[in-house]
């Protein structure tokens, strides 16, 4: 009998693996890259179909979400649990989305902008703000050139 060390790879091993990301998405249990050199191009093992946009929207063809996807066509026990797998992990990384912007958002509020040392400029506003802009030093000492008073 033939043992194969751990350095070793089966040759349908070794083709597998290149079609996998090093990931550990749940979503690649149920799909593999259709061409090493394109990330985005993916095959559901379950119905066999070939489509673009990575892992994600793999993840919404097996969980029958999202308007860009088209639904799983396989219907077997294990395509059931295969959605069931797949939508919890979309749900919780919406979920995690929207704590990460509530924190956030939440240290956007407690961060106060001050100007150290007195300065020319009349204010300090703060970045993306919707308040107009306030001219610093650097603004009073440049002037437009008008084209009608030029020689």
């Amino acid at each position: 009998m033939y043992r194969m060390s751990t350095t070793e790879v089966a040759p349908e091993t070794e083709g597998a693996n290149l079609l996998r990301r090093n990931s550990d998405d749940v979503g690649w249990e149920y799909g593999v890259l259709v061409d090493a050199n394109n990330k985005d191009k993916v095959k559901c093992k379950l119905c066999d179909k070939v489509m673009q946009g990575g892992i994600y929207r793999l993840k919404q063809h097996v969980a029958h979400e999202g308007k860009n996807a088209t639904k799983c066509k396989a219907r077997t026990p294990e395509a059931l649990e295969a959605k069931e797998k797949c939508k919890k992990a979309l749900n919780d990384a919406k979920r995690k989305r929207e704590e990460k912007t509530v924190r956030e958002l939440e240290l956007r509020e407690e961060v106060n902008v001050s100007r150290v040392g007195g300065g020319e400029s009349e204010e300090v506003t703060c970045i993306g703000s919707s308040e107009p802009h306030k001219l610093g030093p650097i603004c009073f000492n440049s002037k437009l050139i008008n084209k009608k008073e030029t020689p």
